[in-house]
């Protein structure tokens, strides 16, 4: 009979152990948490959005427990202890979790994180990066060869911040689409590489555009879909002219336009426009109703996404650029005396 008590006494302990117990758990030990409120949070690093999953308590020796009935998915986390955060990447099959440092030392990525690849993987690289003992190029070397496109989008966004590694946060989100197509965080970061790519291209249009300077090429989709080359016009001299449909200022000068493309079009004049439109349907019929006769119609229909508008650091429209024989430009936004420059170079 006793041995039949101790049997059941064992089997409850376990059940109770088990229930304590979750699909996913972390398990911390943070020396100077005592007492703290704990939380597992989901974060969205683009958007800076999060959501709490779960919360738990530090007892008086710094230790913590939290248990989730489901694994969360692949993703990124945190587990936030006061005012400190230590970030988790997940693959989704992690069961374990264990954090232990200080917390006096977590923002120098000082402390220890098992049971997830990722997570350890991005901790270690910041960690050495930040201790000197991986310098920048090797990190960014690491991230561009061998991180999980995860890892590697939370290093970029952390440690390449400056608007001449657009090219290096455009390589990452191809890989991050490739690999993770339908995280929230796939398209945020997308977007993320894509400004970053506009910003530089018109910190770097300040040096290109410029009077005496060839003309940044542009290649972009006519009205019929195929694209045309600003650089096709070469021989001829050209008016770029950036404009919209739901521009008014715009519409207002085009007959002037026009009028200057009659009276020179046969001289070896015409024009090049780039609409920052954002429907076809009203590109083509603003078109139509100025009567802009000539062929070079092109748009990506990005609106002020446009990649010409920001190589050419176009902010406001109408916005142009006379370009001589040569493809170099002559004037910028010659509106008022446009007759007259044209007729100076031909």
């Amino acid at each position: 009979m006793k041995h039949l008590s101790y049997v059941i006494f064992l089997a409850v302990v376990f059940l109770m152990s088990s229930c304590q117990k979750g699909a996913f758990n972390i398990n911390g030990s943070i020396s100077d948490a005592q007492n703290l409120s704990v939380y597992f949070d989901k974060v969205e690093p683009i958007s800076n959005t999060n959501s709490i999953i779960a919360k738990g308590t530090a007892d008086a020796s710094g230790s913590f427990s939290i248990a989730l009935e489901e694994k969360p998915s692949v993703g990124t986390y945190r587990v936030r202890i006061g005012a400190k955060s230590v970030f988790l990447i997940l693959d989704g099959t992690e069961t374990d979790i264990d954090i232990s440092g200080s917390l006096s030392d977590i923002s120098k990525f000082n402390y220890n994180v098992t049971g997830s690849a990722m997570t350890e993987a991005y901790t270690a690289r910041i960690k050495d990066n930040i201790n000197g003992a991986l310098p920048l190029k090797d990190l960014k070397t690491y991230i561009q060869t061998e991180a999980d496109p995860l890892v590697a989008m939370m290093i970029g966004t952390q440690r390449f911040t400056q608007m001449t590694e657009a090219p290096l946060h455009e390589s990452i989100s191809k890989r991050l689409t490739a690999s993770y197509p339908d995280l929230d965080v796939t398209p945020q970061y997308d977007g993320f590489a894509q400004s970053m790519k506009r910003e530089l291209a018109k910190q770097q249009s300040l040096a290109k555009v410029r009077v005496g300077e060839v003309a940044p090429d542009i290649a972009l989709p006519s009205v019929n879909g195929k694209d045309m080359k600003l650089s096709d016009l070469k021989g001829q001299v050209v008016l770029l002219d950036f404009w919209a449909s739901w521009c008014g200022p715009c519409r207002r000068e085009n007959p002037n336009v026009v009028r200057v493309y009659d009276k020179y079009q046969p001289k070896g004049f015409t024009v090049y426009s780039v609409s920052l439109d954002r429907q076809r349907d009203r590109w083509i019929k603003a078109i139509e109703k100025d009567n802009l006769k000539w062929d070079w119609h092109v748009s990506d229909l990005k609106y002020w996404q446009s990649q010409a508008a920001a190589t050419y650091g176009v902010s406001s429209i109408p916005r142009t650029f006379l370009l001589d024989r040569e493809g170099k430009i002559a004037a910028i936004n010659p509106r008022r005396n446009l007759e007259e420059a044209v007729k100076g170079l031909l």
